[in-house]
């Protein structure tokens, strides 16, 4: 299969997955001007898009593209057994975020948005996850209450907890791809982190994990340590 094969592909492969778990909305979330046009990480394909994701529970709020083939894959032999960097993150939250308006100026989105940015300047991030089984780091730029916010503005995120409802793996055309999950860290969970290293990251991922909300993003949530 040529490029276009592969990519339209995945592309299914992913809308059939999210539509398993429940409503996809049509249309997905991207920019009038792309952002690596303006010095932003580049895409694999260029494209940069998210999905929304309605369930009875709530809603998930999903890249989608960074699992694209990549757009030189054509002429380029060394790209030609990847999906992209190999993942596409997702925030599952107990709000049902139904219109576009509302999606794109939730904190929700901020998180994840910046997340996936992020996971785009670092394109071995899957194999990372793969190694540590958690990351944990710190995002500008998320509209989360200031309660949620270190020194420096940033909020803590966790990455590659265990969903309820959302599988951690997915084929697509070219390979078994990740989804990340990204859980918002209360305050509390990011400094012990950051106090504790890789010890309290393990540490505060094992306590999320026993909780039945695991993998879900609420401000509501008591924190762990």
């Amino acid at each position: 299969m040529n490029y276009e094969a592969h990519f339209d592909q995945s592309a299914k492969l992913r809308e059939n997955h999210w539509n398993s778990i429940g409503k996809l909305h049509s249309d997905v979330i991207t920019h009038l001007i792309n952002p690596a046009f303006m010095g932003g990480p580049e895409w694999p394909s260029t494209r940069q898009a998210f999905v929304i994701v309605e369930t009875p529970a709530g809603t998930i709020l999903a890249s989608d593209g960074l699992s694209d083939p990549y757009n030189d894959f054509d002429e380029n032999p060394e790209n030609q057994s990847y999906n992209g960097i190999g993942c596409e993150f997702y925030l599952e939250c107990n709000e049902q975020l139904t219109s576009f308006d509302e999606v794109k100026s939730s904190w929700q989105f901020s998180v994840v948005y910046q997340a996936a940015q992020l996971a785009a300047g670092n394109p071995n991030i899957a194999s990372i996850i793969e190694e540590y089984g958690y990351v944990s780091t710190e995002l500008y730029h998320c509209t989360v209450p200031e309660a949620f916010l270190n020194e420096h503005g940033r909020a803590g995120v966790l990455l590659g907890l265990s969903s309820r409802k959302v599988p951690s793996r997915l084929q697509l055309s070219l390979e078994t791809i990740r989804l990340v999950n990204v859980t918002l860290l209360t305050l509390e969970e990011l400094d012990y982190i950051t106090t504790n290293g890789s010890e309290g990251r393990l540490e505060v991922a094992k306590r999320l994990e026993a909780l039945e909300t695991s993998g879900k993003s609420f401000l509501e949530r008591k924190s762990v340590v």
